[in-house]
């Protein structure tokens, strides 16, 4: 299924005219809309991620009532995580089919795991049978709603785990780099791979950093030779090409097949594609 995401704007709740708009029609001023609470002045980013968004759709439109911004997406992808820093997550457990059930189960404990790293807490929907089931235990550091449910129910839990949410002091951007399943701690010089530690030589780990910090452009030998070896090293592209075989098998990567790096035939390599 394709990755869509829609995002519901505060101003956005007047029968699709801009609420300024149609406020400023009827005369009211800016200071009286933030002093009746027509119009938001502080604003909570959730991120709702759901196969079916009309399964929740009372959801999404009671919390942009309230004056949180809603980004609802039918598949969940990590690195949304840092582009949209949501402060709440909201997931639809529900399975499809009982058949499906075990597959909603993991990527439920793939999307806990992503927000616990990013200090983001999630509240999970689910059916009553889920919902009585042990393997919801599975689910680690999070909450849970039997859904459907009143949204006002969901508001006030989503409230009170916004309230709750522990202050923690997060790391720099600049001090993590992540792609898919590696992550580069770039103050330790480490380099993770689905959370198990890899051992690289220092040029694999500033050739594995420079493809994930690129912008996904092909980078030439030559390129590649002057960042990672510098201006003035006169080796032969073939050693790039044999550091790249050596970093691929560490990263369990394949060039037939790559999640990583990909080979482009007679110019140089780039970092593969997120849903590569």
């Amino acid at each position: 299924m394709r990755d869509e995401t829609i995002i519901i704007n505060n101003e956005y709740l007047n029968e699709g005219i801009p609420l300024d708009q149609s406020a400023a029609a009827a005369g009211y001023s800016e200071e009286e809309l933030l002093q009746s609470g027509m119009l938001c002045s502080i604003t909570k980013r959730v991120m709702i991620i759901s196969p079916f968004p009309e399964r929740v759709k009372s959801l999404l439109v009671a919390l942009s009532s309230e004056c949180f911004d809603v980004f609802s997406l039918h598949d969940f992808n990590k690195n949304m995580l840092q582009s949209l820093q949501p402060e709440l997550l909201v997931f639809d457990a529900i399975p499809v089919a009982q058949a499906a059930a075990s597959h909603t189960l993991q990527a439920g404990v793939e999307l806990v795991e992503a927000a616990e790293r990013h200090a983001v807490p999630v509240l999970i929907l689910m059916d009553q049978k889920s919902y009585d089931s042990r393997e919801t235990f599975a689910l680690g550091a999070s909450e849970l709603l039997v859904w459907p449910a009143k949204p006002e129910q969901a508001i006030k839990q989503i409230n009170r785990m916004l309230l709750n949410k522990p202050v923690t002091v997060a790391k720099a951007d600049s001090d993590i780099r992540e792609f898919k399943d590696i992550q580069v701690d770039l103050k330790k010089m480490t380099v993770d791979r689905a959370g198990l530690r890899i051992d690289l030589t220092k040029t694999e780990y500033d050739l594995l950093l420079h493809f994930i910090t690129s912008d996904g452009s092909v980078l030439t030998r030559e390129s590649l030779l002057d960042t990672v070896w510098g201006l003035h090293f006169y080796g032969g592209s073939n050693l790039v090409d044999a550091h790249i075989k050596s970093l691929r098998k560490k990263l369990k990567d394949s060039a037939v097949a790559p999640k990583y790096i990909v080979t482009v035939r007679g110019v140089g390599y780039r970092i593969a594609d997120i849903r590569d």
